[in-house]
């Protein structure tokens, strides 16, 4: 049975409430390291210094070979991420706020400082 208009707005509120309360931030966290491996990876299938290709570098030719190589070492996401740190550069403006997410939720897990980021062009 489809919901009614005043139903669906109702469970859009509740979500918005429930994200506010930060509920489910656990599974938050994990859509933003989802996200940032995307950002990571669009930006590893850019050639790299001179041209040549990430893949001929590093020898991950898919989304699957990457991930599995982040996932190798706690570390290596972070890692990843810090090092497109002062200035992000060779990402677009949407994909340097990703991976500065995941650096802000690792900070914050590490009981750390805040990183000071900046991202051009936001």
């Amino acid at each position: 049975m489809p919901l009614s208009n005043a139903d669906r707005q109702r469970r859009y509120r509740q979500r918005l409430k429930a994200k506010a309360a930060g509920a489910n931030v656990a599974e938050q966290a994990r859509f933003a390291v989802e996200r940032a491996i995307h950002a990571l990876w669009a930006y590893h299938e850019r050639p790299g210094p001179g041209g040549v290709l990430w893949s001929n570098i590093d020898g991950c030719h898919t989304l699957d070979q990457y991930r599995s190589e982040l996932e190798r070492s706690p570390a290596n996401l972070i890692q990843a991420c810090r090092a497109f740190l002062p200035g992000f550069e060779g990402l677009t403006p949407a994909e340097a706020r990703t991976v500065a997410d995941v650096i802000e939720i690792a900070d914050a897990l590490r009981l750390a400082p805040a990183t000071p980021i900046h991202i051009p062009g936001v």
